[in-house]
């Protein structure tokens, strides 16, 4: 699925991250992808953003990123990689990542409970890949809904994943990693985004799902 088209752009920074990301082709996100190449080219980085198909609902593109970045760290062996949502656009360098000594890097949403996965640092660890497989199998476990009723997101089932690997060596990013339009603004005001979230699922979601309306 992830290897009919592999769309490396090298901008040369070997000491970055490489940035991965993915878009369900044929919807609106294709246009998105076009906006986050610019933005990564603009400062810099190098990047590897793959067309998927179409899974016929917001929910199961969305939990297709588990084994797409599982994917990616197996085709970059021993690299760290930097996953975007690719409705991400990269306003400055995240310069934190560069070195980073860790297994799995994120934001929780105004430093409280709610893990974000539209920006997550994997340091291609064998810890980092022991909690992609549990996250796998978790959205395997749980397609729809969780045990709690709530609905199985994919940032929900990684933060379960998070949470089952003992020894894991996470380290919580700041705020502007994760900068989300509207709701970082009203939740943490003042912060310039260093990764910026335009909502996609806001805006698609519900022509995804085969729904009309603008979500909200």
């Amino acid at each position: 699925m992830f290897d009919d088209v592999k769309a490396l752009h090298d901008a040369g920074q070997s000491k970055r991250p490489l940035v991965i990301a993915y878009y369900t082709v044929d919807t609106p996100y294709e246009a998105e992808a076009e906006v986050l190449k610019a933005s990564l080219e603009t400062v810099g980085y190098s990047y590897d953003i793959r067309g998927v198909p179409n899974q016929g609902s917001w929910q199961r593109n969305t939990q297709l990123k588990a084994r797409f970045v599982q994917h990616m760290l197996a085709s970059y062996p021993g690299r760290p990689l930097l996953y975007l949502d690719v409705d991400a656009v990269m306003v400055q360098p995240p310069d934190l990542l560069d070195g980073m000594d860790a297994d799995i890097a994120a934001v929780h949403f105004a430093r409280k409970a709610e893990l974000l996965s539209g920006t997550v640092w994997w340091g291609n660890t064998v810890q980092c890949n022991r909690v992609v497989r549990k996250w796998i199998r978790l959205n395997e476990r749980h397609p729809e809904r969780l045990p709690n009723g709530k609905e199985a997101w994919d940032q929900r089932t990684l933060a379960l994943a998070i949470k089952k690997i003992e020894g894991l060596r996470f380290v919580e990013l700041p705020q502007e990693y994760t900068w989300i339009v509207e709701l970082t603004q009203r939740h943490a005001p003042g912060l310039s985004p260093v990764i910026m979230h335009t909502r996609g699922a806001k805006r698609f979601k519900r022509k995804i799902n085969g729904q009309k309306g603008y979500e909200r």
